[in-house]
C-alpha cells in the first residue's frame, strides 16, 4: 500500500491540486482554525498549508502537525512550506499510538479506510483533541461509488454518517451535511460526488 502512494505522489503534479478542499475553506472562515493542530492522511499537504497561511496572516497563533503513510507526499510539503509552522510525519495510522488532549484541532480529508480503522482512527483524534477543540474535514459517502468522480471503488472503504453521530454522541456536531457536492481537485477528484461533511467541537470531562 506505501508504494501504491509513493508512486503516485512521485509524480510532478499534484493529485488533488494545490488547492485546499472548498469545505475546509469555507469551515476555516467560520471558526477561524489555529493553535495547535493534527492533519491525518494529508498527502501533499494543501489543507494543511492553507491553514497555516491563513493563521499567519491573521496573527494567529498556528502550529499544524502533519501524518500521512507516504515519505513522497511528506517530502513535498517540506518542499513548499518554507517557513511555515509545520511538522511532518511518517505515520501508519494502524499502528499509532495516540497522544490525549494533545490538539485544538484536527482535520481529516479524504481519509479513508477500511470500516473498522474509520472507528479507531475517529476515536484516536477523539482522544486526542481538547474539550472545546475542533475534528473538521470531508469524506466520500457509501453513495459514492456510482458517481464514478473520485474515492474508494471498495464500499468498505467509504463513510456512513452514523459513524459521527455515534462517536460524537456526547459532542457538539456543529455541522453534519451528507449529499451532493461539485469538486475540482486535481486528476483524481473531478465532478459531482457523494460527501460527508462534518464540523465537531468535542465536550469532553
Amino acid at each position: 500500500m506505501k508504494s501504491h502512494w509513493n508512486e503516485r505522489f512521485s509524480q510532478e503534479a499534484y493529485l488533488y491540486g494545490k488547492a485546499p478542499n472548498q469545505f475546509i475553506r469555507e469551515i476555516n472562515q467560520k471558526i477561524n482554525l489555529k493553535g495547535d493542530i493534527l492533519a491525518i492522511a494529508e498527502g501533499e499537504g494543501r489543507n494543511a498549508l492553507y491553514i497555516a497561511k491563513e493563521a499567519v496572516a491573521a496573527e494567529e497563533p498556528i502550529k499544524i502537525e502533519v501524518w500521512d503513510y507516504s515519505d513522497v507526499a511528506l517530502e513535498k510539503i517540506n518542499q513548499r512550506k518554507e517557513d511555515l509552522p509545520i511538522e511532518t510525519r511518517e505515520v501508519d495510522l494502524t499502528e499509532v499510538i495516540w497522544p490525549e488532549n494533545r490538539y485544538d484541532a484536527a482535520i481529516c480529508v479524504y481519509g479513508h479506510f477500511a470500516k473498522e480503522m474509520q472507528e479507531k482512527v475517529f476515536q484516536g483524534l477523539r482522544q486526542s483533541v481538547k474539550s472545546g477543540g475542533w475534528i473538521v474535514g470531508e469524506v466520500y459517502s457509501e453513495e459514492q461509488i456510482p458517481y464514478q468522480s473520485g474515492g474508494p471503488r471498495n464500499q468498505d472503504y467509504l463513510y456512513s454518517p452514523s459513524l459521527f453521530t455515534k462517536l460524537f454522541a456526547e459532542d457538539f456536531i456543529r455541522h453534519l451535511y451528507v449529499g451532493e457536492v461539485m469538486r475540482e481537485e486535481g486528476a483524481l477528484h473531478r465532478g459531482i460526488c457523494h460527501v460527508i461533511q462534518f464540523a465537531i467541537q468535542l465536550r469532553k470531562a
